[in-house]
């Protein structure tokens, strides 16, 4: 009897180092099959993000719908604004941002210099917090019209069109309604 016992605990803890090399030889297979994924650059998580050019980036992209006072729902025909930075990364040229377009608002309308200095950032109706030297501020860009299928918490591409970069496309999110009822 005792003898029994011996032999089913000694099964039962090959059975467990069975299982427990098992589970780590599939830990090491699945690290290895995902470290050498197709993707190996981690895309940004910042708002708008996914503009693929090497000199000329822009981030933290999104509309600005106008809402009705005290109300979550837009107002189609009061327009909006389109707030986004632009990174130039040229060490000797500047960039332009000449305008822009998308399906979702009819006209978009640059009110400002839209010149981007060499190695800088221009931010267009965002504060930038880090001003360097060629940093600069510019107001929003101007929606006029918005579609009406457009709807807070969802996204619209948008085509940047610039001098040097050309145009530039990608999903812009639309800000969700900023009023919270308490």
């Amino acid at each position: 009897m005792f003898r029994k016992g011996k032999e089913e605990m000694m099964r039962s803890r090959a059975s467990r180092l069975g299982r427990s090399a098992l589970a780590g030889l599939t830990a090491t297979l699945m690290t290895v099959l995902v470290g050498c994924s197709e993707e190996s650059v981690p895309r940004s998580s910042n708002r708008g993000s996914g503009s693929a050019t090497d000199d000329t980036s822009v981030e933290n992209a999104f509309i600005v719908p106008s809402y009705e006072p005290g109300n979550c729902a837009m107002q189609v025909d009061a327009g909006g604004a389109m707030r986004f930075t632009v990174t130039n990364n040229s060490p000797t040229e500047n960039e332009r941002l000449l305008g822009l377009s998308t399906d979702a608002a009819a006209p978009a309308r640059v009110t400002a210099d839209a010149a981007i200095p060499p190695e800088s950032t221009v931010s267009f109706g965002e504060p930038n917090a880090e001003l360097n030297a060629g940093d600069a501020n510019r107001p929003p860009v101007e929606l006029d019209r918005l579609a009406p299928d457009l709807a807070p918490a969802t996204s619209t591409d948008v085509t940047f069109h610039f001098e040097r970069a050309g145009d530039v496309t990608l999903p812009v999110p639309v800000e969700a309604c900023p009023l919270q009822k308490q």
